[in-house]
């Protein structure tokens, strides 16, 4: 994004939507398709950790065909979306076996490393099959169950009972990254409103032309004096503004 663009956009706030996506998937219906034996049910996943899941995908046999589902990536202490979906014999019974293949989020320029684990599926918490869940917990261990309670619930099967929360470790890394995209924001624009070069207002006229023109109406041309003027203004102002958004950031911080 080019610092002119960065004018008209607003900044997104980072918020733990663990227990939003939780609520939404729970809405969805479970069953996708179903035989005397089996129920197709949707598949989701929650991150109790502070590393990104890259991807996590179920796998499974029912005998008649291989089944896959998954593949969406979730963020540090959240939950993810409900996919759809994967075939579980309608009532519980031992040795419901499915696999699961996931990995951690490693940069853009490194190989993935997949890890692929099988699990036996424990009871139903109410004996009917529900929505297939992946777990992985702080400490390394990832859990499968098979649920329509959410995390909370007296029924729910998983061994944290609530939703992620993130770490203050994690929240202090969180608001140091949008710390430091302000103030490199607001060094932008105190360079803007004091000592602009030739090519900054020439990439702020274009930016004018094309996003807002009304912004260039009365002027000659880039190098107006007054047009010059008007962009020192405007980035001064912006850069008021980045303070007093810092400031409120300093107050609040984790």
């Amino acid at each position: 994004m080019s610092l002119f663009s960065s004018l008209n956009t607003l900044r997104l706030v980072r918020v733990t939507s663990a227990s939003l996506s939780i609520v939404l998937a729970l809405l969805l219906p479970a069953a996708c398709a179903r035989t005397d034996d089996t129920v197709g049910v949707s598949v989701s996943a929650i991150n109790y950790t502070d590393q990104e899941l890259n991807a996590y995908l179920f796998l499974s046999n029912d005998g008649h065909r291989k089944q896959v589902a998954g593949g969406e990536p979730v963020r540090p202490f959240e939950g993810g979306g409900m996919m759809c979906c994967i075939s579980l014999p309608t009532h519980w019974k031992p040795g419901i076996k499915v696999s699961l293949r996931y990995d951690w989020w490693q940069g853009e320029d490194k190989p993935r490393q997949y890890i692929t684990k099988e699990f036996e599926v424990p009871p139903y918490p109410d004996g009917q099959a529900g929505t297939l869940w992946a777990l992985f917990y702080p400490d390394g261990s990832v859990e499968v169950v098979s649920s329509d309670f959410a995390p909370g619930h007296d029924k729910w099967p998983g061994k944290i009972n609530g939703g992620p929360i993130p770490t203050l470790e994690y929240r202090r890394k969180v608001w140091q990254e949008d710390y430091d995209r302000l103030q490199q924001q607001a060094n932008d624009f105190a360079h803007m409103s004091t000592s602009p070069s030739n090519k900054d207002i020439e990439e702020s006229w274009k930016f004018d032309m094309a996003r807002r023109p009304e912004a260039v109406q009365g002027f000659r041309g880039p190098q107006d004096p007054r047009y010059i003027e008007q962009v020192r203004t405007q980035f001064a102002e912006s850069f008021e503004s980045t303070k007093l958004r810092m400031q409120q950031m300093e107050r609040d911080r984790p």
